[in-house]
């Protein structure tokens, strides 16, 4: 009877290895969350971009842009005036009268394009927001995710290991074992419950960290509905499109910005050609001619200040422009690169998790279920294959959810709407 105990506890190891060989898909739990519903990364991602206070500010900051280029091109209002010349009885002069610049050179034009520029580059920053945002709620998705597979296999191994402690001690009390083989099975209950723990305390934490991406940091997450196995190769391969650096909202924001100093340089250039001021009136005085109008003009006249040196800081701001669009494309082209780094070491290791390691510890699992089956038992060896395939197992989690990382990085680099 106790040998077929300890049998079973074999026997659930192997059904344990057989679980962590299936897909992800078929591997989570169907558990349930009364209080939470599943969070899919869709619903995570749409969620953020409807109710995140970040793309708020984001799309605030371009109305605002909006409004200054609309101001940037608006006329100058005329100017009233009146008074009295003089003020002595009978001699009493009094007037009233409109002024009005007049603006030359097309500077309010001018202005308003170089407003516009801004407005493209707020419109380009919201982009960017937009992007980083979606950057943080995958990655932070598939942190959860990961945290959420490692307590699903942490709490089999929890469960096979406390099996094989209870079938160990009652060998022990039949005789059939020693006391320092119960003791090592005893030792593995503890670990694993810890690890465990441990587990259940990150998951928690991610979900937490979800909620805050997301922009709703009471939110209740529940379950996490995801594949952490499924290919990502058609989304790198979009990403390593040459051309990728360009189209970058980062790199349109530092050209924009040659095109506004441009602009900015005409401005300069003109801004020496002075507006002319124009007065018209009427004047009344109680002797003489008591009806007069009045009308005069004035300019100034740009001896000295023709505006030389916003002129040559102009033009050194176009240089300053032109050189940081080529470091910001660097810049962006080194992000890729590590990025891509990143990914491949991870990409690897996942496939040899996948390929080799993993399956390797399933066999070790099936060889000593062969051995103990023959009459064959060592405690030691048991508890090494059953630690082999756990350690496994969560090694493949940890590549999975690093290439996770570093694709979710790079999607956000490359801009791509849909992902993965």
């Amino acid at each position: 009877m106790l040998k077929r105990l300890f049998a079973l506890s074999v026997v659930l190891l192997g059904f344990g290895a057989h679980l962590f060989a299936q897909e992800e898909a078929e591997q989570m739990i169907a558990l349930e969350d009364a209080q939470a519903s599943d969070t899919t990364l869709i619903s995570a991602t749409s969620l953020a971009e409807s109710i995140n206070p970040i793309l708020a500010r984001a799309a605030a900051d371009v109305e605002a842009a909006r409004g200054r280029a609309y101001q940037a091109g608006l006329y100058p209002n005329p100017v009233a005036q009146g008074g009295a010349t003089q003020l002595a009885g009978n001699e009493s002069q009094y007037y009233f009268g409109l002024s009005q610049e007049i603006v030359t050179k097309h500077k309010l034009q001018l202005n308003q394009s170089a407003a516009t520029r801004e407005v493209y580059q707020a419109e380009l920053h919201f982009v960017q927001t937009r992007f980083a945002l979606l950057t943080a709620v995958r990655q932070t998705f598939f942190l959860a995710l990961a945290s959420q597979r490692r307590v699903d296999v942490l709490t089999k191994l929890l469960d096979i290991t406390r099996n094989s402690a209870t079938a160990a001690e009652r060998m022990r009390a039949a005789g059939e074992t020693s006391k320092a083989d119960t003791l090592l099975f005893e030792i593995e209950l503890e670990k694993a419950e810890v690890a465990l723990e441990n587990a259940q305390a990150q998951l928690a934490a991610a979900r937490r960290q979800l909620a805050a991406v997301i922009g709703v940091r009471e939110m209740n997450i529940g379950r996490i509905v995801g594949n952490l196995r499924i290919s990502l190769d058609e989304a790198m391969a979009q990403i390593l499109i040459d051309g990728y650096v360009p189209y970058n909202a980062q790199v349109q924001v530092a050209e924009q910005e040659v095109e506004r100093s441009r602009i900015l340089l005409q401005r300069a250039q003109v801004e020496p050609f002075p507006n002319i001021t124009v007065y018209g009136g009427y004047q009344n005085q109680l002797l003489g001619v008591r009806d007069m109008g009045l009308l005069n003009a004035s300019i100034p006249i740009p001896v000295w200040n023709r505006n030389q040196g916003n002129i040559a800081a102009a033009h050194a701001h176009i240089h300053r422009a032109t050189a940081d669009v080529g470091q910001v494309q660097n810049q962006i082209a080194r992000m890729m690169a590590e990025g891509i780094g990143r990914y491949k070491v991870a990409d690897q290791q996942a496939r040899r998790f996948e390929e080799k390691i993993v399956p390797k510890a399933r066999e070790g699992v099936t060889i000593i279920q062969e051995a103990f089956a023959n009459g064959q038992f060592d405690s030691f060896r048991l508890l090494q294959s059953q630690r082999g395939l756990v350690e496994s197992n969560l090694g493949y989690i940890a590549a999975l959810e690093s290439r996770w990382m570093a694709a979710a990085e790079l999607a956000g680099i490359a801009q791509l709407e849909t992902f993965p």
